[in-house]
């Protein structure tokens, strides 16, 4: 009993590829014109798309801070690294030394850290470093940093987060509602 069974399934599975390949074979084909003036089924890149990959950029910008999930208060930083390139991809990445890099916050709130504006020079290693204290009153809002670099004249960005006290509740605060009464809200 077993033998039929294995030879009605192989048979269904053999209709199968044949009802397959009669439907592929029957199918109308689409011809799309090409260069030459000949028709059929062609792909052909476009013109504007004729390098199969971008080039590799000649330098890069990286960030992190140093603790992605800090108190509300304490001290943190944001650490940036910046390489030149090989654009041949033959050899590996150098360090960019003295490159000016500027970090910037923004969060869902206000001025989450009123630091912006901070600068520093990236050492012989390609990297700068901006220690500094906070103390963010809203818990668990992101804050986003954003790094910028000029080099030869191109700027350069590269973005991180931080999230202050991530696993506490927001801070509710109070509000005037429509009818001039205070209601409690949250924080985000």
């Amino acid at each position: 009993m077993r033998l039929k069974t294995q030879r009605l399934g192989l048979l269904l599975v053999s209709f199968l590829l044949i009802g397959i390949a009669v439907v592929a074979c029957g199918s109308p084909q689409g011809s799309t014109p090409n260069n030459s003036g000949s028709s059929g089924n062609v792909f052909q890149t476009p013109a504007i798309l004729s390098s199969p990959t971008p080039p590799f950029p000649g330098f890069t910008i990286g960030t992190w801070p140093s603790n992605y999930s800090p108190g509300n208060n304490g001290n943190l930083t944001i650490y940036v690294i910046c390489r030149i390139q090989d654009p041949s991809m033959q050899n590996p990445a150098t360090p960019a030394a003295n490159v000016t890099v500027n970090i910037t916050f923004s969060s869902a709130g206000a001025d989450p850290l009123s630091l912006n504006g901070m600068s520093a020079q990236t050492g012989r290693d390609g990297i700068a470093a901006f220690t500094f204290p906070f103390n963010d009153p809203y818990s668990g809002v992101p804050v986003v940093v954003q790094a910028i670099a000029n080099y030869n004249g191109v700027s350069y960005t590269a973005q991180t987060f931080f999230t202050p006290n991530p696993e506490a509740k927001p801070t509710p605060s109070v509000t005037a509602s429509p009818t001039g009464s205070p209601s409690p809200s949250a924080t985000p």
